[in-house]
């Protein structure tokens, strides 16, 4: 049989293979090393944030959900929709909040590590690179990155929702806006940005394009004239 001769579809098949042994491999081997380290960033952020310390942290429940303990500022913490929020009456003094527990399905952290395979994937299948192994740990540094920032827009939109800080239908949509974005855009489309900014030889053969030149059309021989061609004698 064969091989395509086109090469991007040389590329598709590669990568489909490619794929289907990167997803195996991160879910029976990586997947808990990638889940630990973003635990641990996810407890570093929270702990530098203002008002952190013994009031942050990160822990996983027996069912596998994480639970994070948010610290909240103190100006934050003395608005009205956040009194209510924690069972303030009317009249009665205010109530001390130090954070905010949110219990998050262990499937939303592995469903933003999703992008690691998708990414190995895309640059094994694409042709050669000088550097190859910097380009896989540059890549996957900046999707370990970006996963720890989904999960804390994630944990940040969680909160505004409960909370109901947002007053104003613009802030709501945006927040909307953002949480979607995160949610269904990034974790397919980071892969494949990072990878064709990263990979010259990959962007190179996805963004090229050689149309077949369409044949010339043939001239038209009017009814009743003889065709012109080379007269041979006997």
């Amino acid at each position: 049989m064969r091989a395509p001769a086109s090469p991007q579809l040389r590329f598709l098949l590669r990568g489909s293979a490619l794929l289907l042994a990167m997803l195996a491999l991160w879910w029976w081997v990586l997947l808990g090393p990638l889940l630990a380290g973003m635990r641990i960033s996810t407890r570093t952020v929270l702990w530098l944030l203002p008002g952190g310390g013994s009031a942050s942290g990160v822990t996983v429940q027996p069912n596998g959900d994480w639970l994070l303990r948010v610290p909240i500022p103190q100006a934050l913490a003395k608005q009205d929709a956040v009194q209510r929020a924690y069972g303030r009456l009317p009249g009665a003094p205010p109530v001390r909040i130090r954070s905010f527990e949110l219990a998050i399905a262990g499937r939303t952290p592995t469903f933003f590590t999703l992008g690691f395979p998708l990414f190995w994937a895309l640059v094994l299948a694409a042709p050669p690179a000088r550097r190859l192994w910097r380009l896989l740990a540059g890549g996957t540094a900046l999707l370990a990155a970006l996963s720890l920032l989904s999960l804390l827009l994630y944990t940040a939109y969680t909160i505004q929702t409960t909370l109901r800080l947002a007053t104003s239908g613009l802030a709501v949509t945006l927040w909307d806006a953002a949480e979607y974005l995160n949610v269904n855009v990034a974790p397919y489309m980071a892969p494949l940005v990072i990878a064709l900014w990263l990979h010259t030889e990959l962007r190179t053969q996805i963004l090229s394009w050689n149309p077949v030149p369409a044949p010339e059309p043939a001239i038209p021989v009017e009814a009743g004239k003889p065709r012109r061609g080379r007269y041979r004698g006997r």
